[in-house]
Order: C-alpha cells, then structure tokens, then sequence
C-alpha cells in the first residue's frame, strides 16, 4: 500500500507531501492546478522514463519519492536478490538532475532503474489515458478469469498445478533413466568382453609375486644346485651323520666322562647340539635339491603366464589385484542387467498415469473457466454500459494452442501445456455497435481500458495482483447514474485493495476514505502546488465547487452535504 508521496523541485510543485489511506483516496483538484504533475512524480519514483524537463525551473535537480508498507510476495523476492531489508516500510527514490542524469533508490541504496520498475510493477498499478495495464496480458486475464471462479475452480487449477509438476519430475527421472540405460548398455557390452576374458584367466591374487619368484629360480638353477650340493656334502652328505670323524669320536670320549666336570658337559651338551642342527641341514639341503627345477619347458610357461598378467593389469587397473576387483564388478553388472528395465517400465507406467489424470482435471478447469467466462462476459458488460458505454460487448475466449507434443484431451487434440493447464484466455472489447469484438490491446483507449479494468477489479472477489491502483481521471465524459456507478465500483474495488483516482466528479470523491486536493497558487515568484488533505469542512467546500455547473453555491454545498450523507462517507 502507498502511504506517502513526496516531491521536490519536479514541474510546479515546489515541495509536496501527501499521505494516502487505506480503501479508497480520491485526488482534486482545479484543471491546471498539478494533478498531472502529481502522478507523474509516482510513475517518475517507479522507475518511468525520466524527462530532464520536469525539473523546476530555477532548480538544478528534482526528487520524488513513494513509500509503501506490506510488501507483497513479488516485491520481496525482488528485494531479496537485492539485499535490502524491506524494515516497516518500503521506500522507492528518483533523483533528477536537470542535465539529464538520474538516479534511482530504493531504501537509500542505489539501484539500477530496471530493478525500481520492476518493484513499481510488483506494487501499484495505473490505469488511465496512456496508460499500460496488465489487464492486456494473457496470463493475467487468465487469472483475473480464475479468480472471478472463487474456490472451486482455484482448487482444481492448484491440483493441476501439482499434476503438473509431478509428471515434469517423472519425466526428467525418465529421460535421466534412459540415458542411463544407453550408458548401461555400451557398459554391459564392455562387461560382458571383460568378464570373459578375465575368468579365461582364473586370476588368483599374489599369483605375480610366486610366479616371478619361481622365475628367479628356473632362470639361476643350476648355480642353486651347485651351491646346494657343496653345502650338502660338507654337513655330511646322505648318511645323515656330522661332518668329519673327528666331531664323531670326540663326541663318543665326552660321553666317557660326562658328569665328572659340569663345564666340560655343558660344552659336550652344546656339540651336540650342533650334531642335530647338521643334520637337519642335511635333510634340508637334499630336499632342496629334490625339488630344484632344472626344467626349461616350465620357465617359458612361467614367463608366458607372467606376460598375461601384465598385460590384463595394464588393462584393467595397473595391478593384478585391480584386475580381480574389476572381474567382480562385471560379474555383478552382469547378474544386475534387467533392473533399470524393469525401473524404466514401472516409470513409464506412473506417467501415463499422471498424463491421464492431468487430462481430467485439466478437462475439468476448462469447463469450470468456460463456464465462468461467460459469467464474466454478462457482469462486466453490464456494469460498462452503466458507465455510458451503452453499446458495448465484453468477451473471454477460451481456447488452446495446438502442440503435437502435448498430452491429448478427450476429443485426441493435443495443446500446450502449462502449470494452469492448456487453457489460454483472451479478453476481448467491442467498445460500439456494429463491432467484432477484438483483444483489449488492439481495440480499447485508454478510458475504455480504465473501466474495463475498474469493472473487472470490482468483480474479482479475492485478493489478487497489486496492492494499490490507480485511476487518471477515468470518469471523463461520465456523469449522472454512470458518475455513481464508477463510484460504487471504486468503493468496491477498495475494500480489498488500495485505490487512488483523479476524478472530477463529486459522486466519486464523495466516496474516498482520504480525500487530497491540489491548490496551485501564483506569486511574485512564480506558480506553485501542493497537496492538502481535506477536513470535512474543506472537503463540502470541494464537492459544492466540482457539482456547482450553473447551481448557487449555496445549493451546491447543500447538495455536498447531501452527497456525502448518501454516500455514507462523512469526515471529520
């Protein structure tokens, strides 16, 4: 909501500040007095195109400023990315210099202008001559149609929505899936190869490392048994006896004489001794030479087997132990084929699912918009030709796109698809009689648009889209029964959002909750405005000037004082 709007130095106002209310605000103001200028320091600190000549002559720059509180959801996401705390209010800044330059706030900081216009679009809303309105878009009729739909058809769009997003997901598991199914593919084929020749290996871990030991002994043999054979004759050959008669007989003395010197029996103990180890050596050494190979047929075989697996280390891993490890892994790939199949199907299966339940209720939003289109067309068209538009014909097509990737309706056309469904929403204005009724954008003016989007607003019974509209001078031309009809519109509209409008009619600002007027006033300095807001005292005066016509100016304030009566919407 816009609570305050401040002006610097910009076209006739030399400062101005005026504060808005909740419901609806109404702005007046003799023709000429700066009511323009006004709304053009709103759009200038919502990032609008910026004229050097605004600036107040006499003057080297000019500023405005709007501040607003509740932010809505859009505008914080915005100001997120930013890195600006919103606090308790919001304040959008435009500095102008008169060479031209500009500069845009928001909060204090600078910002680029993109980023306030952007925000300014997330917050207020103008409607009036020249003016854009969002009314022109087709997602925003869209949802202006689904929201005239209330609960029920709000309901079943939030439940496409979800259907929506879950069938996206399931599609995006599905193609991941099948691109790992390719891959899985092309790996299994490279699996099965490895398995193959891996197992026609029979590969035992620490086989390398026997193997080149074995080779060491085949290729050195034959000095292995020469060294072998001298070490066997010299600790006494075969007969298993110790070396030399001396050892023999000297041991066969000691025995002689064994317990007379406890010294010379622990010496005697100790020979003997050795006697054993001699001819465990010599038991050793002639199974050593037993089993020495002298083979050579069996060296080739050896260094044919020590080349395989050299060259299945090199490919699968670097080492003998990373070429068993990559046997199992391919075993197991093997044994696991079929599971992604049978994962794929199942998924296949949840999205034709989804598909068929989207279709239903995405049928069922299309009936529920269709209906309530026409609804519309007979609420808004009414309440136009109570705003002297006597002849005009308000219309909602709802229709598809046409997209062949689309999930097929029930009549088997298929359409574009999105979160709301494939409905697409077109408003649609024949402003005379006798006219085809054509999109918004290419047919209304600017007052047509205004009460398009005034009739529109007051039948929209949820809170949707901008906090704050404003209407520049709709009423033009209006007068009478229509002058009370745009009033009660505004009212309504209000109670649900903000509304400020420049009007001329008393009928209108009858019904403001703030009523603003801006006084020009001229001196030897120059022309100036400013903005009051009125009492109730000042506002009788107001409502007697914009009803005078040809009436006294007593009548006129009598019938002020009975306008605002009527209304329900005495001040003070």
């Amino acid at each position: 909501m816009l609570i305050e709007l401040r002006v610097d130095n910009l076209a006739v106002m030399q400062r101005a500040e005026c504060s808005f209310g909740p419901g609806l605000n109404a702005i007046t103001g003799e023709t000429g007095a700066g009511k323009s200028v006004l709304l053009a320091a709103l759009a200038l600190a919502l990032g609008g195109r910026s004229d050097p000549g605004l600036v107040r002559a006499g003057s080297e720059r000019a500023s405005t400023h709007a501040v607003f509180s509740e932010v809505p959801p859009s505008a914080a996401q915005a100001l997120d990315g930013l890195g600006v705390e919103p606090d308790d209010v919001l304040v959008l800044g435009r500095e102008l210099q008169a060479s031209g330059r500009s500069t845009a706030r928001v909060n204090a900081q600078a910002v680029p202008v993109s980023v306030v216009r952007e925000l300014g679009e997330a917050l207020l809303e103008v409607h009036g001559q020249g003016a854009s309105s969002h009314w022109l878009h087709e997602s925003e009729q869209r949802q202006g149609v689904d929201a005239f739909g209330g609960d029920g058809l709000l309901a079943t769009r939030a439940l496409v929505g979800e259907l929506f997003d879950s069938r996206q997901r399931a599609l995006a598991e599905l193609a991941r899936l099948r691109g790992l199914q390719d891959q899985e593919t092309r790996e299994l084929e490279v699996a099965v190869a490895d398995l193959e020749e891996l197992r026609a290996a029979a590969l035992v871990e620490g086989e390398d490392r026997e193997l080149l030991g074995e080779r060491d002994r085949l290729l050195h043999s034959s000095r292995l048994r020469e060294a072998a054979e001298q070490l066997h004759l010299a600790a006494g050959g075969g007969d298993l006896e110790p070396s030399g008669p001396s050892l023999a007989a000297a041991l066969q003395r000691a025995r002689v004489v064994s317990g007379i010197d406890p010294e010379l029996d622990r010496a005697a103990a100790q020979a003997e001794e050795a006697a054993v180890l001699l001819q465990e050596l010599v038991l050793q050494l002639g199974s050593y030479l037993e089993h020495l190979p002298d083979d050579n047929s069996r060296l080739g075989e050896v260094e044919e087997r020590l080349a395989l697996l050299e060259r299945l280390a090199r490919r699968h891993g670097g080492t003998l132990a990373a070429a068993i490890d990559r046997r199992e892994k391919a075993a197991r790939l093997v044994a696991d084929r079929g599971g992604l199949t049978g994962r794929l199907r199942d998924l296949e299966a949840e999205v034709l699912a989804l598909e068929e339940r989207l279709m239903l209720a995405c049928s069922e939003l299309s009936a529920a918009r269709e209906a309530v289109a026409k609804e519309l067309e007979v609420a808004v068209t009414e309440d136009l030709r109570q705003m002297l538009m006597p002849h005009a014909r308000f219309s909602v097509r709802v229709w598809r796109q046409p997209d062949p990737h689309g999930i097929p309706a029930p009549d088997g056309t298929r359409s574009e698809l999105g979160r709301d469904g494939w409905d697409r929403v077109s408003f649609l204005l024949a402003p005379n009689r006798g006219d085809q009724p054509r999109p918004l954008r290419e047919t209304a003016s600017g007052g047509e648009l205004s009460r398009v989007a005034l009739a529109l607003l007051s039948h929209l019974s949820r809170r949707s889209g901008v906090g704050t509209v404003v209407f520049d001078e709709i009423d033009q031309g209006l007068g009478g029964e229509a002058a009370n009809r745009v009033g009660e519109l505004m009212r309504q509209v209000s109670t649900s959002r903000q509304v400020i409008c420049v009007t001329h009619l008393a009928p209108i600002a009858a019904r403001a909750t703030t009523h603003l007027m801006v006084v020009k006033k001229e001196d030897g300095s120059g022309v100036s405005s400013r903005v009051e807001t009125l009492d109730r005292e000042r506002r009788v005066l107001e409502l007697a000037r914009l009803l005078a016509g040809e009436a006294t100016p007593a009548a006129a304030r009598r019938h002020a004082e009975e306008l605002l009566v009527a209304v329900g919407r005495e001040v003070g």
